[in-house]
């Protein structure tokens, strides 16, 4: 008997869709709490403008969580249980059968409404997702479908050779700090329009501010910790979330997704790129250093690995921007891991409770994949990388949009850390835009005048939880604008 067959698919539908049934998502599927990425896809699913919408995003971020939340909504709202389909093709017997089979199946066999929702998880497991989908699109003007999956370039790359006009692509990064904290129970009222706008605000106003957030600072440190996976964030069991995150998100990437996506033949030189990157995480990467570190791999395979390990959502890449218009010569990038917890969860030692450079490079890892997410999830206009100068002069994160300065933030996670005048967010500051210090202690904020620029001063924890926050409240407003 073969294994695909209509008996076999329609069995594993069914347990895959319990709606059909009962009429109801499994509360375990859903979560309280729902994340700008939930807003942001619902409203693009929902627009008027008919578009395929695909989540992208490392495994573990909730991307699945976020298709129940909406399905759970279609339901709600009136729609057929039986007119809502979702499969995913981390199940063997679906990747075999294929998207085609599987919707034919389902068109013959549980509804052949003209309008219904599909949603596609992992899909970068079917070589011809974006052709079948495609086709669905086209010969069912009525469909609407979400479609999710773990390797982003892969995903793109299909989107863009598939021809544009039928999709859009959603990142979905790991929690930020204020999605965490909100997952964890912990609500505060404080809140501003504009992170970054905090210098214009009275001194009475930031210390009002500052001083309501200042108990998120042990919650930060247990979330620079552990990272910024959902499932993760109420557990004690610092260990065990470890592993979780080596064997599932790490061990799984590596060893399972990108070879097959890629088919690459030395998996273990692969693992030993991504390990080397978790201990140099912050870093400007010196390719001609990992080749002598690996011997035998050569320059292209290294690139090629960065590239690979970047696709998977494990590291995020910090390019060289230009300094002032000035095209830099010999661009080198910076390597972040993509989430602190990834590599908490690989360099064992690097506790960030008792080793000042940890807790540094940990944080300026978060702060760079808070200012990333927030300003490149709706705009791809924006470029977020670092500054160096020829003398050594840098800026930890700064934000370009079409070339032009926008921001300069620095990373100093030690109590009162001096910024010299030699710093690059002192000798490049804007005349008109304070650079954002992160500094370590509530106390520790406020503007000052320093040379030709400012300086703001502000708590990691404020920064990161009202950036986070932000974000959030930017996606509910857009979507609430829609439906008005």
């Amino acid at each position: 008997m073969p294994i695909v067959n209509q008996e076999n698919i329609l069995s594993i539908l069914n347990s895959f869709n319990p709606w059909w049934q009962t009429g109801l998502v499994p509360k375990g599927y859903l979560k309280t709490f729902k994340r700008s990425g939930y807003y942001t896809c619902k409203k693009k699913m929902g627009s008027d403008i008919r578009r395929i919408v695909v989540m992208s995003g490392a495994r573990r971020t909730g991307k699945t969580t976020i298709m129940y939340q909406i399905i759970s909504d279609l339901l709600e709202d009136g729609v057929k249980p039986q007119n809502i389909l979702f499969f995913t093709f981390d199940h063997p017997v679906i990747r075999v059968a294929g998207m085609d089979q599987i919707l034919s199946i389902y068109k013959n066999n549980i509804s052949d409404d003209e309008q219904f929702y599909m949603f596609v998880d992992e899909v970068q497991f079917d070589k011809d997702w974006t052709h079948y989908l495609k086709m669905a699109y086209d010969m069912n003007p009525e469909m609407r479908a979400v479609a999710t999956g773990s390797a982003s370039a892969a995903v793109e790359s299909d989107v863009r050779e598939s021809g544009a006009g039928r999709w859009t692509v959603i990142k979905i990064p790991t929690l930020s700090f204020y999605e965490y904290c909100e997952i964890k129970g912990i609500q505060k009222n404080a809140s501003c329009e504009n992170v970054f706008g905090l210098h214009l605000l009275s001194r009475q106003e930031q210390t009002q501010l500052i001083m309501g957030l200042s108990d998120l600072q042990i919650h930060l440190m247990r979330y620079l910790q552990l990272g910024g996976f959902p499932e993760l964030v109420k557990t004690e069991d610092t260990a065990y979330a470890q592993t979780l995150i080596r064997e599932d998100v790490m061990d799984r990437a590596i060893k399972h997704d990108l070879p097959q996506i890629y088919e690459i033949r030395s998996v273990d030189e692969l693992e030993k790129v991504f390990v080397y990157l978790c201990y140099n995480s912050s870093s400007i990467i010196n390719i001609e250093a990992m080749c002598k570190e690996f011997e035998g791999v050569s320059r292209p395979t290294v690139e090629k690995y960065i590239r690979y390990l970047s696709d998977a959502n494990l590291i995020n890449i910090s390019p060289q921007l230009n300094i002032k218009g000035k095209k830099v010569l010999k661009a080198k990038n910076k390597i972040y891991i993509s989430d602190s917890g990834i590599r908490s969860a690989v360099v064992l030692d690097a506790d960030i409770y008792t080793k000042p450079e940890e807790l540094g490079y940990a944080l300026e890892t978060t702060v760079f994949k808070h200012v990333k997410d927030y300003f490149t999830a709706e705009n791809k206009l924006y470029e977020v990388g670092y500054i160096r100068d020829n003398n050594g002069a840098e800026i930890d994160v700064a934000v370009q949009y079409t070339g032009k300065q926008i921001q300069y933030i620095e990373a100093k996670m030690r109590n009162n850390a001096t910024v010299k005048d030699d710093n690059g967010i002192v000798i490049y500051g804007m005349k008109d835009i304070p650079g954002y210090v992160i500094s370590k202690t509530a106390t520790d904020y406020g503007l000052t005048d320093r040379k030709n620029t400012q300086l703001y001063r502000i708590p990691a924890f404020a920064f990161l939880y009202l950036m986070g926050r932000q974000q959030n409240q930017s996606a509910i407003n857009n979507k609430a604008a829609d439906n008005q």
